[in-house]
């Protein structure tokens, strides 16, 4: 694999695999993903270790698009890659060469372990790994652009996720099997059933000026309706909204105004106290805004769910309930709920069991 003429640094495993596991595909723009992620952060980031620019590794954090029709969705989901991609990473890890691009991080043990790789679609030398993956992927795409370049992740040791992408379109496989797929579009491929029930939402937020509505993406889930990803830029920042195809539910919002802007801080001392009154708040009162404003954004009814803390933030709620879908909630130091999300991903993994 390539090497760096500068000495590499270190970062916590658990950190970029929770910015990995956590971050989706940049709704808007590459500025606007990096803002997401920090908003959503409870600590500050550390630094990771490249053996390349930056800027791979940024490309190694980010999916790309694609789309999934439910015929194509139901063929992939019968199809793994797994007794292939094993072999495959196993000889990436070995054998390393001036064709791919890797990060390392460093394990608790203190060694530095193999974390991401990524290598052209073209100078795969694997070239079984190789026909299995093109053949997903003709199955999944027949007259759409082929693969350009294919990324592994390595959570734990032998534990394997792919993404494979071309500048359009991508699908993510985690042992062998896929379960996110999306692709850029434009309004004109949105009903305007989703548009009208976007706005509508948008509208309950705030009374902001100056907006400016995009759509650029959709995401398809096993046994799931695609969901619309638009954004509203605003005199104040921006905000998201998703909303699942022909249902229109909206399935997340998320304010920036609202939210305390924690990535703009520089002054440490500032930052932690806004951490620390925000885990001061009660857990009563904020559940309260909560159910509130799941209603109002959203039409979604947490009333009976339970609820509690996220032990891994300070910020964070999440509402359960026996045979639905989890919902998370981000709030600020002021008891301002900023974000509300369905966790669709959880109807997929009941699905594909």
């Amino acid at each position: 694999m390539r090497r760096s003429p500068n000495p590499s640094k270190t970062v916590s495993i658990h950190q970029v695999e929770q910015m990995i596991r956590d971050t989706e595909t940049p709704e808007h723009s590459m500025s606007q993903q990096i803002i997401e992620k920090l908003e959503s952060k409870s600590v500050p980031p550390q630094k990771p270790v490249f053996t390349r620019r930056a800027g791979v590794i940024a490309v190694a954090l980010v999916a790309f698009c694609v789309f999934l029709t439910p015929v194509m969705a139901q063929t992939i989901e019968r199809l793994s890659l797994l007794e292939y991609i094993n072999p495959f990473v196993k000889e990436v890890k070995k054998n390393p060469n001036q064709k791919v691009d890797t990060l390392y991080a460093q394990g608790l043990d203190g060694n530095k372990h193999f974390h991401t790789g990524m290598i052209r679609f073209d100078d795969i030398e694997d070239q079984e790994f190789k026909s299995q993956l093109q053949r997903v992927w003709n199955e999944i795409f027949p007259q759409g652009e082929g693969i350009n370049e294919v990324i592994v992740y390595e959570y734990r040791a032998n534990t394997f996720h792919i993404e494979a992408r071309n500048e359009n379109r991508s699908i993510e496989f985690d042992q062998g099997n896929w379960f996110y797929a999306k692709q850029t579009i434009g309004e004109n491929q949105v009903p305007e059933a989703a548009k009208d029930a976007a706005d509508q939402a948008f509208h309950k937020v705030g009374d902001f000026k100056q907006s400016k509505r995009s759509v650029s993406q959709m995401i398809l889930r096993p046994n799931q309706n695609p969901v619309y990803k638009f954004v509203y830029e605003t005199n104040k920042g921006s905000i998201l909204i998703d909303v699942q195809k022909d249902t229109n539910q909206i399935t997340r919002v998320l304010a920036f105004p609202l939210s305390d802007h924690l990535y703009k801080l520089d002054d440490k001392n500032k930052y932690q106290d806004l951490v620390e009154k925000t885990k001061a708040i009660e857990l009563d009162k904020i559940r309260e805004e909560t159910v509130k404003q799941a209603k109002a954004w959203m039409n979604l009814d947490l009333t009976d769910y339970n609820v509690s803390k996220l032990e891994s933030r300070f910020d964070t709620l999440t509402f359960t309930k026996a045979g639905s879908p989890a919902a998370t909630a981000l709030f600020t130091s002021k008891g301002t709920v900023y974000c509300i999300e369905i966790e669709l991903q959880e109807l997929s993994e009941k699905g594909t069991d």
